[in-house]
């Protein structure tokens, strides 16, 4: 019967059998082999989940502190929340952990231009070059880049009244439909062509579902006082390319 061949028996027949010059050799090739036979533990350990790439040019990083949302830190840089949670993958929006570096898209100063003259009030029921039109009539009370509570306004606030029809300013399919989140109050938002999104915030009801087709004029929601605001009003945002823009180079003038 022929004996298994190990390494401890080659070993022992190769001390009696070949030249000194020549064991060496043998012994450290049968540690290589040996230590190649082994597997290697720390693959199981390697994450698949792609890390973000933080100090990415154009963009920043925010580390996520104790009681902070989503939707806290989109305001805080003026960005969409749909932004920060596609670049970063977040699955949960409630369960982000404190100390989480997310990534936010630079900011272009060029984009907070206002590059047209403000109404007081809106009363124009017409369409713009661009395609909107004013979601309610009223007037303004806050201008889109006016400096509130130590943050740059990033849309418009418009006067209103408790229950008045909130209109689609364009056609598009609603993609947020949600409740206080971080004081806007009861929130709509609708994806439009062109990488454009609208925001209409302080609802009292939302008459819309998410993932709906409207059209342009029809009715969304009902305006309100939700959220963290003294008095009815709905808080107007446009987005191009998930960065703030001036609403009223959307909208039609007076």
């Amino acid at each position: 019967m022929t004996a298994g061949v190990n390494s401890p028996h080659l070993l022992k027949n190769t001390r009696h059998t070949l030249p000194l010059r020549l064991r060496w050799p043998i012994l450290a090739l049968l540690m290589f082999f040996a230590g190649c036979a082994q597997p290697d533990k720390g693959i199981s350990h390697i994450s698949t989940t792609p890390s973000p790439a933080v100090g990415k040019p154009g963009y920043i990083t925010h580390k996520v502190e104790r009681g902070e949302t989503v939707w806290a830190i989109s305001k805080r840089y003026d960005v969409s929340p749909q932004t920060i949670i596609q670049l970063n993958g977040i699955k949960d929006v409630t369960d982000i952990d404190v100390g989480t570096e997310l990534l936010i898209p630079g900011t272009d100063s060029s984009a907070h231009a206002i590059t047209t003259s403000a109404p007081t009030t809106v009363t124009s029921a017409s369409v713009s070059g661009k395609g909107f039109i004013w979601p309610i009539s009223g007037k303004i009370l806050k201008q889109y880049g006016d400096i509130i509570n130590g943050h740059k306004n990033g849309g418009i606030d418009i006067e209103a009244q408790v229950g008045q029809d909130v209109l689609a300013s364009n056609g598009g399919v609603v993609e947020v439909v949600t409740e206080n989140p971080d004081g806007w109050g009861k929130v709509v938002v609708i994806r439009h062509n062109g990488g454009l999104h609208t925001w209409y915030a302080h609802n009292s009801k939302i008459l819309v579902s998410k993932g709906s087709w409207v059209k342009r004029g029809q009715v969304i929601a009902q305006t309100g006082q939700t959220g963290s605001i003294t008095r009815p009003e709905l808080h107007f945002k446009v987005f191009k390319d998930d960065k703030p823009v001036n609403p009223l180079s959307y909208l039609p003038g007076e």
